[in-house]
């Protein structure tokens, strides 16, 4: 007869309503106590035959066993709209034998009108007060024909009637309201914990937002020590440790080396002795050995070296390997609190491990970096003793075997051919000293270019007076110091050339940087030569430097072609792509 309510989830639904039901059943009690009260002064008005105390038992029995069987009886109530029903035909059975429309049982009669609009609200106060109004008055009927006693009083009866509907929409209106207040209130409730998410949410994004930054830093760190400061500072920052230390594999020398700790414990002055990587180093040495975290405790030996675990200090000690391209480039050691507990969540610990992870591979990149400089400053001055002084070499050595089969019969020739020679050596003695300078690390800015070209040409050729016009465009500064020493260098032999043989006094050198390459161009208007014979030999005293341009240039990348005629001039062009290796950042 009742509609059920949507299935909400019953066990919130009770607790939310537990004190209603309370306040229901203190109604209960304290209208049947009124009703016996009230039967002490109106015994007259139970309808002959029925007996007084039946109908307080039944009225008591039903009260207690609410009371007492309340939880299932809600659930019931609740589930089973049929268990509402029969306490409300209970009621009515009590009013229409208690006196009909003056029964002292009319306050009574309202609970289970109550437990309806509390239980099924809306539609159940309805429902409810609408089945009592018919089912009360047509008992009265039915029960008139079998006892005639029973007096019903229109006004009396329409009384009690209103009172039914007034009570019951008032309180299923309260009911109502205090249920919409409390959804309001889980609404609020839910919202102030999603936003207290959000918030969370939002504070670690910006956590990993910092993380992203520290990992930046660490990509354009200039050097290994700045990127052991920044990993330091970032795990003692984030991850609230008390101190942490990191040091970088030497490979050549197989040990941990290059200390650092942030912040300072105890006498930092001293430099931290290195750690041999060997298996009796002590613990920490066998971390970075296996490659596995690992956590070392103070009670044990730390290191196998007394200065450094002095270094170091008391305490418990988290080992990190970190590890580039299969290969340990260092290692990092946090400190732990004293009961040695690693306070890491899950979610912050792959921050930590990305942050040792950049910071392993900005050192191996920055060591990898300073290998390959080194190994591109080894072929370059293996180029430049090939393309000056071992091909000037080459020829003095061919030059005194040929004096040797001349004499002793044609003297005045070898002498003429060790005047030369002289001057050729005395040509590579200045081409192994510009060689020993060219080693020191000065910066070839766009101005010391045109004055260290200026210089040179002057050395080589004392006794003339030549003079070379530049036309430099674009940003010359901007070039890797590589590109710039290549070009520098064309530019000498070029120079040298055109003052020695061109039979001019002057040389012209243009240099374009565009931003996707770079062109040169030297050029005289001397005597010029034919460059096919001249390239095709494999040594030539007078241009052996032509061939080196070339190599040089295409080593880069680039290309260098060599225009000359004969009495028309000699132009070298040289043309190289830009790209990342080419320029600085």
């Amino acid at each position: 007869m009742f509609a059920k309510l949507p299935s909400l989830a019953n066990l919130n639904f009770f607790s939310a309503e537990r004190p209603l039901y309370l306040f229901l059943l203190i109604y209960r009690w304290a209208s049947l106590l009124l009703a016996m009260l009230l039967f002490i002064f109106a015994t007259d008005v139970i309808v002959p035959g029925v007996s007084l105390s039946i109908l307080l038992l039944i009225s008591l029995g039903s009260t207690v066993l609410i009371t007492v069987l309340h939880v299932p009886f809600k659930l019931r109530l609740f589930e089973k709209p049929i268990f509402l029903s029969i306490d409300l035909l209970l009621v009515i059975v009590l009013l229409t034998f208690s006196g009909a429309t003056r029964s002292p049982f009319t306050l009574y009669a309202l609970s289970p009108l109550l437990m309806g609009a509390l239980f099924h609200q809306g539609r159940g106060v309805l429902l409810t007060v609408v089945a009592f109004s018919v089912l009360y008055p047509l008992t009265l009927f039915v029960a008139r024909w079998t006892y005639p006693s029973i007096v019903i009083e229109p006004g009396q009866l329409l009384t009690q009637l209103g009172l039914a509907w007034l009570v019951t929409l008032l309180f299923g209106s309260l009911f109502i309201i205090l249920s919409q207040l409390r959804q309001a209130h889980q609404s609020l409730t839910t919202a102030h914990q999603n936003l207290t998410r959000q918030n969370a949410e939002l504070a670690a994004t910006y956590h990993q937002l910092e993380v992203i930054h520290e990992l930046t830093l660490f990509l354009h760190a200039p050097d290994s020590q700045s990127v052991q400061q920044q990993l330091l500072k970032a795990v003692t920052k984030e991850f609230d440790f008390e101190r942490a230390v990191v040091a970088v594999v030497n490979p050549a020398m197989n040990r941990l080396e290059n200390w650092q700790m942030h912040p300072p414990f105890g006498d930092q002055m001293a430099q931290a002795p290195p750690l041999p990587l060997a298996e009796e180093a002590g613990p920490i040495a066998q971390a970075v050995l296996r490659r596995q975290v690992m956590r070392v405790s103070a009670d044990g030996m730390l290191v196998a070296d007394d200065v450094l675990t002095g270094w170091l200090g008391a305490g418990n000690w988290f080992v990190l390997p970190m590890i580039w391209q299969e290969q340990t480039v260092g290692a990092l050691l946090l400190n732990l609190p004293p009961g040695g507990k690693v306070e890491i969540d899950d979610n912050r610990w792959p921050v930590l491990t990305s942050l040792v992870s950049q910071a392993a591979v900005a050192l191996g990149t920055i060591d990898r970096t300073r290998r390959l400089a080194v190994e591109e400053e080894r072929n370059r001055i293996a180029r430049d003793i090939h393309d000056t002084v071992a091909q000037s070499l080459f020829g003095i050595v061919f030059t005194l075997d040929a004096c040797i089969k001349l004499l002793p019969k044609q003297v005045e020739l070898v002498r003429s051919e060790l005047v030369e020679l002289r001057t050729v050596a005395d040509k590579v003695r200045q081409q192994v000293r510009q060689s020993v300078l060219d080693l020191w690390p000065t910066v070839l800015t766009q101005e010391q270019f045109k004055l260290d070209i200026d210089k040179y040409v002057k050395q080589c050729c004392p006794s003339r007076i030549f003079r070379v016009d530049y036309t430099i465009e674009g940003d010359f500064d901007g070039l890797s110091p590589a590109l710039r020493r290549s070009l520098y260098r064309v530019c000498q032999e070029a120079l040298v050339n055109a003052a020695k043989h061109a039979g001019v006094d002057i040389a012209r050198v243009y240099l374009y940087v565009e931003p996707t390459e770079v062109f040169l161009s030297v050029r005289d208007k001397g005597k010029g030569f034919d460059p096919k014979p001249v390239l095709a030999r494999e040594r030539d005293r007078e241009h052996f430097g032509l061939k080196g341009i070339q190599e040089r240039i295409e080593a880069l990348g680039g290309n260098c072609n060599i225009l000359s005629q004969e009495g028309q001039g000699t132009q070298i062009l040289v043309r190289v792509p830009l790209n990342g290796r080419h320029r600085y950042g």
